[in-house]
């Protein structure tokens, strides 16, 4: 019984978080957009290169995964446009601390263009009720291959590579550490947007 009360005390607080995000204005939802941008900058600054690519580890794709599910479609993009954006006129938030346009231009653009979009497909996943941990990892997993898919697709063009060799460039390096980055943001998004 007390189990049962708790349970539905758990699901009556995760309703009222997504009550709250779709009633609460406009200017408090772009205040969490500018939050989420600037958890997914600091990320940026935790990385490490590897001989494997020229792409390096970071920890953007945590909070760029989170910031869908807690957002939702709309603003989860925003935040990662706003990051973005404010990247390229000289906030120095990308990876290793660069800036400015020709950043985007580069190897790693494709990837911060998949940033947006991953953000907006997770957010229309947890707003048609992927909203359980078994739900959340594979939308999660979702929302990573759609950066893969970009960032490989940029560098292939760019670098002239075969699509196999973008692959092994600029995926599967990172395969293993963006899988468990999916879990750890499923588990935080549960967290997250319950709100007692």
């Amino acid at each position: 019984m007390e189990m049962t009360a708790y349970m539905s005390r758990y699901r009556d607080a995760r309703q009222n978080f997504y009550q709250w995000r779709d009633e609460t204005e406009t200017l408090h939802r772009f205040m969490l957009a500018f939050v989420f941008a600037c958890l997914t900058g600091l990320g940026a600054y935790i990385r490490i290169y590897t001989p494997l690519s020229p792409v390096p580890f970071t920890a953007q794709v945590f909070f760029v995964l989170l910031s869908g599910a807690v957002l939702g479609s709309r603003w989860g993009g925003a935040s990662q446009m706003i990051y973005v954006i404010l990247g390229i006129v000289g906030v120095p938030w990308f990876a290793g601390g660069a800036s400015g346009f020709e950043y985007v231009a580069g190897a790693t653009g494709g990837y911060l263009v998949g940033f947006v979009l991953a953000a907006t497909l997770i957010g229309l996943m947890v707003e048609r009720n992927a909203r359980s941990t078994a739900a959340l990892v594979p939308v999660m997993m979702a929302g990573v291959l759609v950066i893969y898919a970009v960032g490989a697709t940029w560098l292939a063009v760019l670098m002239g590579l075969s699509a196999g060799q973008a692959v092994a460039l600029g995926v599967a390096p990172f395969l293993l550490l963006d899988v468990i980055k999916s879990m750890l943001a499923a588990g935080a998004a549960r967290v997250v947007t319950t709100r007692v």
